[in-house]
């Protein structure tokens, strides 16, 4: 026996489906016009590319959408029914077409974001205050967590991390690079004294940003070229940079901030820096800032104008 051509689904086959969508349109022309001769006019097609329309969807319905009468066709109850049913569908569709041309274009949709906690706490409400401003129909959606979510699993349109980053299929920008800067409150620094080298962290009060049970350790570079690791004396630890920056201010320990979560703080007076010619990397691997996101075409644009904004604020 021979087989059957394999029939092609419409998913895979986009024209195929375009093709339906208009055959559908076509045939609730002709229901709303109750004739296949003014609707094959008004259409500028041949009235028998209006009635094999016709005749494949009474095939697939399996009942008679107009039959032939002494004056031309008549529109059959169950004609009737389904087209009122194709109205409502075509309603539908094309309101949730527009719907999402809107969020192609940015002019509205809901963006879901997670960034850690000191960011949506300093930087977010600048940079959330002007896409309200440039884009008013936009809903924001902010999780403020230090902890890495899953942005697929979890519904995420977009997260900013920090680098380096680990290998996987999200799509990954630089935003910006910063130093890290060693610093400690005026007090402490008055109760303990300043070092002069990082092997006094050893016996020193530090708060350490991370997680989990390795022992809390920081690398430094001097501007010179010579280099020390040091297992610090860690009396917090923590993954929230706002709790440590809050602690250090205290005057709990000796910090290492991102320069600009300290700016504020290193301004003010509130932290004073330590080591200053020390750095943790060489310039060209300084810690970088990534915006990071899953590649979905839909929220393309929506992405595009949060990024542009969070890039006009967040400077280098």
């Amino acid at each position: 026996m021979a087989r059957r051509p394999a029939r092609k689904s419409v998913l895979r086959d986009p024209q195929h489906a375009l093709d339906l969508l208009s055959e559908v349109r076509l045939v609730h022309r002709a229901i709303a016009a109750r004739s296949l001769t003014t609707t094959a006019r008004s259409l500028g097609v041949s009235v028998s590319t209006v009635t094999r329309a016709v005749q494949r969807m009474e095939r697939w319905l399996g009942v008679a959408i107009f039959i032939r009468g002494t004056r031309g066709v008549v529109l059959t109850e169950a004609g009737a029914a389904y087209g009122a049913h194709l109205t409502r569908w075509l309603a539908e569709d094309e309101a949730v077409r527009g719907q999402l041309a809107e969020v192609r274009l940015a002019k509205r949709g809901t963006l879901r974001i997670s960034v850690p906690v000191f960011v949506a706490e300093h930087v977010l409400p600048e940079v959330l205050a002007a896409m309200r401003l440039e884009n008013p129909d936009v809903l924001m959606d902010v999780h403020a967590s230090d902890d890495f979510v899953d942005l697929v699993n979890d519904g995420f349109d977009l997260a900013l991390r920090m680098g380096p980053l680990p290998d996987s299929a999200l799509q990954a920008r630089k935003l910006v690079s910063f130093r890290l800067a060693l610093c400690g409150s005026p007090a402490l620094v008055a109760r303990l004294g300043t070092p002069t080298h990082p092997s006094a962290l050893a016996a020193l009060p530090c708060l350490y940003y991370g997680s989990g049970p390795r022992s809390p350790a920081w690398k430094f570079v001097h501007s010179s070229g010579e280099s020390a690791r040091v297992n610090v004396d860690c009396v917090l630890r923590s993954n929230n940079l706002s709790l440590l920056e809050t602690m250090a201010i205290a005057g709990l320990g000796f910090v290492r901030l991102p320069e600009w979560t300290a700016a504020e703080a290193l301004r003010s007076g509130r932290l004073v820096r330590v080591l200053d010619h020390w750095s943790e990397v060489a310039s060209r691997g300084a810690p970088t800032m990534y915006v990071v996101h899953p590649r979905d075409e839909g929220k393309a644009a929506l992405r595009a104008a949060f990024i542009t904004v969070l890039e006009r604020i967040v400077k280098p």
